[in-house]
């Protein structure tokens, strides 16, 4: 017959062996998660050899190593490889990503550092913005320009192509083409001269007949 099951009694050694280590385990401070390089470079969509190479530049410092000598990040680390990963993509030098990172630290007091993180960032930005409007305009050249050229998929003239494309009615039923597709197809010049007849024609049409 089975026996049963008997609780020790508390304050006896063995109930006092359970109570401390429950206690123990339940009072272990929690350690926050670390990430390995490749963590790193899943969860910012870079690569290995990216996130190395901000660790060798000093830009991202490793928690510490495993016994197999593997590098563990903590997850702000994470947050500082995404900065400086669109920071590299907006066109920002490495030296001014480090002197970015380094505001905050490189000041005695908050004054002093949000003074220069004002001014830093605001250069910053400026120049944000003028690289924004440069992006969006050749944006919209391009995006126009990929609406005209698809419209030559449905051309087999091999006869007359390349140098007849300036003439066909893709190119000439548009008033003002998008540069890259005067530069692309090499329609520039065709279509200043046709312009420039068409302006004629216009000034001649405007003008009074003389008696």
């Amino acid at each position: 017959m089975d026996q049963p099951i008997v609780s020790a009694p508390a304050g006896s050694p063995q109930q006092s062996h359970v109570d401390a280590g429950s206690k123990t385990e339940a009072d272990r401070p929690c350690e926050p998660a670390l990430l390995t390089t490749g963590e790193m470079a899943r969860l910012s969509n870079s690569t290995l050899r990216t996130v190395r190479f901000y660790e060798e530049e000093g830009i991202l410092r490793p928690a510490r190593r495993t016994e197999g000598g593997h590098r563990l990040f903590e997850r702000t680390e994470l947050d500082r490889l995404m900065l400086v990963t669109d920071l590299r993509m907006a066109g920002l030098s490495l030296d001014d990503i480090k002197a970015i990172l380094e505001v905050k630290k490189a000041a005695a007091s908050g004054a002093i550092a949000a003074e220069s993180a004002l001014r830093v960032l605001g250069a910053r930005i400026e120049e944000l913005k003028e690289k924004l409007t440069v992006l969006n305009r050749l944006r919209d050249d391009l995006e126009e320009t990929t609406r005209i050229v698809a419209g030559c998929m449905a051309c087999q003239n091999e006869l007359s192509f390349p140098d007849g494309c300036a003439k066909c009615s893709v190119m000439t039923t548009h008033p003002a083409l998008p540069r890259s597709v005067r530069v692309l197809w090499s329609v520039g010049q065709c279509m200043h001269e046709h312009a420039d007849k068409a302006a004629e024609a216009s000034v001649e049409q405007a003008e009074p007949e003389r008696v």
